[in-house]
């Protein structure tokens, strides 16, 4: 009597499963695209152009294999692009760009409270608190918030033209 209801369930799963992983896969390739791309839309203080232009996905990592291959090849203000990959961050990591997962080491929060005031882009994602680019799913496409505030705190001009795709900007004193 339970096998036919178990099997139907499998199959239900089994089915639903590899639209919902090929979902997961594009979202996690939009996003990783998002990282690297966001580069030419922000200006960082002096950097040294000798040195890789640094993305360190610190704590957990969706992008594996994905993000790497989106960067193979890509320069930003003529330096390479590099990925790192850390357990945790702190203002000395030589990050241009942090995608904050999120560890035990090191909790989203606790990764944005080190690099507060430091010229690092943070990226975060749903359900983490937000970085200076918040990723949003938003009908059924990743999106993104940008807290203006925190990126003039961190010596980082966004171009207005990455502000008027984002689904919402925070200013100054918190006002969207």
């Amino acid at each position: 009597m339970w096998r036919p209801v178990l099997l139907g369930v499998f199959c239900l799963l089994a089915a639903a499963s590899p639209a919902d992983a090929r979902a997961s896969t594009l979202e996690t390739s939009v996003k990783a695209t998002y990282i690297y791309k966001l580069a030419p839309f922000v200006t960082w203080p002096q950097s040294d152009p000798a040195k890789p232009f640094v993305i360190c996905v610190v704590g957990a990592d969706p992008f594996g294999a994905v993000l790497d291959q989106a960067v193979a090849g890509q320069v930003y203000a003529q330096r390479p692009i590099q990925v790192t990959r850390l357990d945790a961050v702190n203002p000395q990591s030589g990050c241009d760009i942090a995608y904050l997962g999120g560890s035990h080491a090191q909790p989203v929060e606790a990764a944005l409270q080190a690099l507060h005031g430091t010229p690092v882009l943070t990226v975060t994602d749903e359900n983490a608190p937000d970085g200076i680019i918040a990723f949003r799913l938003s009908g059924g496409h990743v999106r993104f918030r940008v807290d203006q505030e925190a990126a003039d705190n961190a010596g980082l001009t966004i171009s207005s033209k990455l502000l008027d795709l984002a689904l919402s900007v925070r200013t100054k004193g918190g006002r969207p």
